[in-house]
């Protein structure tokens, strides 16, 4: 029942919005929507033609493209029909030989623009991180609606998949799969003027309506040299074992050439209730080229005491070409042991190679 009044009130501030994340660095800097640069309207995915045909090779990237250059980009396959990719391989190497090649991204997208209210998308991704659905924009000044299987709208979308705002979001120690997230439901959602909202019904294990849910909504400005954004999420998923629950802030302050970008996330699931941080704090040198440290935080029952999780990190990322990137870190990662916690710290070197399209 909770679920269904959060879905109206979000739909309600939809009626007087338009549509409107990924990687929110970006969101940042340029103090914009994540929808700039994606299809899907709450980002992440696909990027759209705008971004790969323009903002991406000539804003983004190392190497800049010519005119000439940029014609040869052609992500449309015709008018109507556009392919995309992430591929995304991790190289990491510690201490005690730990170390190993993994692919953490493989997703091939998809997008079918029937006209200019309606859209199909279709990803294929490893680990079952498949999504498939459509959108309408049919509501009051572009706000819009979609059904199908996707990722719930929460908080950042960070790219690095270890943050921790990811990895321990729905599971206490941790998880490597990409699905975790995903579900089935409907979500409805837009902008208007500098605030965006967003709400979903959703699956979860219980199959029942109103028993799963998520929803979003952020706030951006753009006083003088500063672009700032604060919001706030929840996310709530029905499990055979009981519900898990999470909600909390997240925002972001850039000035020119430096960032931050935040989140705080308070976890529960039927046993306990835990504590969730995720920093990540940037300067870009050269345009393509950041220096990134991070920060990631948990304390799975909110008592430290019973065992932390940390993660410092320090590198660089370089978006070498429009279809190529590197990102090279440092890490440690830094476990309080006690009852819930048995893992011992450790170093390691992280290098991401990403091709994209």
């Amino acid at each position: 029942m909770v679920a269904i009044v959060v879905f109206i009130l979000i739909a309600g501030i939809s009626l007087i919005s338009q549509p409107a994340q990924a990687t929110p660095r970006y969101s940042a800097q340029y103090g914009q929507s994540c929808t700039l640069c994606h299809t899907n309207p709450t980002g992440g995915g696909m990027r759209s033609l705008y971004a790969s045909q323009y903002l991406v090779p000539t804003e983004l990237s190392m190497t800049r493209f010519s005119p000439e250059q940029l014609e040869g980009i052609r992500p449309d396959l015709s008018p109507a029909v556009s392919m995309g990719l992430d591929l995304r391989t991790l190289i990491y190497q510690g201490q005690d030989e730990r170390g190993a090649t993994f692919a953490m991204q493989g997703d091939v997208y998809t997008s079918v623009q029937m006209n200019e209210k309606f859209v199909a998308y279709l990803d294929i991704g490893r680990g079952g991180a498949q999504e498939y659905f459509g959108i309408a924009y049919l509501l009051p000044l572009h706000g819009y609606f979609k059904a199908g299987r996707f990722m719930p709208d929460y908080g950042w979308r960070f790219a690095d998949h270890q943050m921790f705002s990811r990895r321990y979001l729905l599971s206490e120690d941790g998880n490597d799969y990409p699905s975790l997230l995903h579900d089935s439901g409907l979500e409805i959602g837009g902008h208007w003027k500098w605030f965006k909202a967003s709400a979903s019904m959703l699956q979860g294990g219980s199959g029942q309506n109103g028993d799963s849910y998520a929803a979003r909504i952020v706030g951006r400005l753009n006083p003088g040299p500063l672009n700032l954004a604060l919001g706030t999420s929840i996310l709530r998923r029905e499990e055979v074992a009981g519900h898990k629950r999470t909600a909390g802030v997240f925002g972001y302050i850039a000035v020119g050439p430096v960032f931050y970008v935040g989140e705080v996330d308070e976890t529960r699931n039927p046993l306990r209730t835990g504590l969730l941080f995720s920093n990540q704090l940037g300067w870009t040198i050269w345009q393509g080229f950041t220096l990134l440290g991070t920060y990631s935080f948990q304390d799975p029952d909110r008592d430290l005491k019973n065992g932390t999780r940390s993660r410092y990190g320090i590198g660089i990322d370089a978006l070498t070409t429009p279809f190529f990137g590197v990102q090279l870190m440092a890490n440690r990662y830094d476990f309080t042991q006690g009852t819930l916690i048995s893992e011992d710290s450790f170093n390691q070197g992280e290098l991401v190679l990403h091709f994209l399209y």
